[in-house]
């Protein structure tokens, strides 16, 4: 039995091959893949190659409500099966798509061969004009982004600069005390001699105490990675001096899989929001809470008190109309995007969580 393929029904497959090309070529272009399709990449072109398959044989029916339920679904499922959606707002391209095409389609209903020849000239025109969309949405997303690492690096050396002033001061407080503690321990040492030698010996142990008192006391560490342990203490310090209660509960290892000054830059930036949110308290109720465990994955939580249920934006993050607020937000962001992360604001009445899947 030979199979014959007329003219229109040709023109319509190369219509429907240039229609899934677009979808992928969208799909790529706004979307990220999933990460179990990063290791398994021979199956997105079988993936697209059925579902020209299926758009092919519904647009051969001729029924339009067919031919819009197949595009749909030609568009759909290789979505939600390779990328990562998480706005439905990035679907505008494809809805402005398929108005157009479904329009086309109404006006030309009957006509077969024409439809088809539109089809292709369509998908062309189309290809051209998003091919170019794309290319300035790049650009602009590219902006973006050094915007925000440009950012990033400012508020880092802010801290730094702020952490090194922090830990000048102490080492000079050191000095000093060290300094004075030198000039009088011979005095010491020869009074602790004579209450010992008269048998005193409550009175030199008093005496000794308060010298031992004296001593410079090492710095906290709450986690094995140093880099997050300076973040940590950097804010540690700004919760004393706010007199906010924090706690810190950290398994944070050294040499995770990302960036370790990028990830203190997160956790800083969290700590810096958990810190600013505490100071609208009286002070009998402000506390900051960061706990965070390690196994395989870094899973982080960050729990404040707060004055008020926070607003978070349509993507469930959490936004500001005040100038020059919102930067480490976006850092936030930035960080998770890149590394692949997860992130959950979780606002209340009263408190504010944040948890992280690194």
């Amino acid at each position: 039995m030979t199979m014959h393929i007329s003219a229109a029904e040709l023109l319509l497959g190369v219509g429907d091959f240039l229609t899934i090309y677009l979808f992928g070529y969208m799909q790529r272009t706004f979307f990220e893949k999933k990460n179990w399709i990063k290791d398994k990449m021979w199956l997105v072109p079988v993936i697209y190659l059925l579902d020209w398959c299926m758009i092919f044989a519904a647009n051969l029916q001729e029924i339009p409500p067919l031919n819009f339920l197949s595009m749909l679904a030609a568009y759909m499922i290789p979505l939600f099966l390779i990328y990562r959606v998480k706005r439905f707002r990035d679907l505008t391209n494809f809805w402005f798509y398929m108005v157009g095409t479904m329009v086309m389609e109404v006006i030309n209903s009957g006509q077969f061969l024409r439809m088809a020849v539109l089809l292709v000239i369509v998908n062309i025109a189309v290809f051209v004009i998003l091919e170019k969309y794309t290319g300035l949405m790049k650009h602009e997303m590219e902006l973006v982004q050094e915007k925000t690492q440009l950012e990033s690096d400012a508020y880092l050396m802010e801290i730094a600069a702020e952490n090194m002033k922090e830990r000048l001061q102490i080492t000079e407080s050191s000095i000093q005390k060290d300094r004075l503690m030198r000039h009088d321990r011979r005095h010491f040492e020869a009074l602790l001699y004579q209450l010992l030698e008269e048998g005193n010996t409550e009175e030199a142990k008093r005496y000794l105490a308060e010298r031992l008192a004296m001593e410079p006391q090492p710095g906290m560490r709450y986690c094995e990675n140093t880099t997050v342990n300076a973040a940590i203490s950097h804010y540690m310090a700004c919760a004393k001096r706010e007199k906010i209660s924090m706690t810190v509960s950290a398994n944070i290892p050294g040499g995770l899989s990302v960036d370790e000054l990028e990830l203190a830059i997160v956790i800083s930036n969290l700590l810096e929001n958990a810190v600013n949110a505490c100071r609208k308290l009286p002070e009998t109720e402000r506390y900051v809470n960061l706990t965070a465990k390690y196994k395989n994955q870094l899973l982080l939580e960050i729990e404040n008190s707060c004055e008020r249920k926070a607003v978070l934006d349509e993507d469930g993050y959490p936004f500001s109309r005040e100038e020059n607020h919102g930067i480490g937000t976006r850092s936030v962001l930035a960080f998770v995007n890149k590394t692949d992360s997860e992130i959950c604001y979780l606002p209340e009445e009263t408190r504010f969580r944040v948890r992280m899947i690194i």
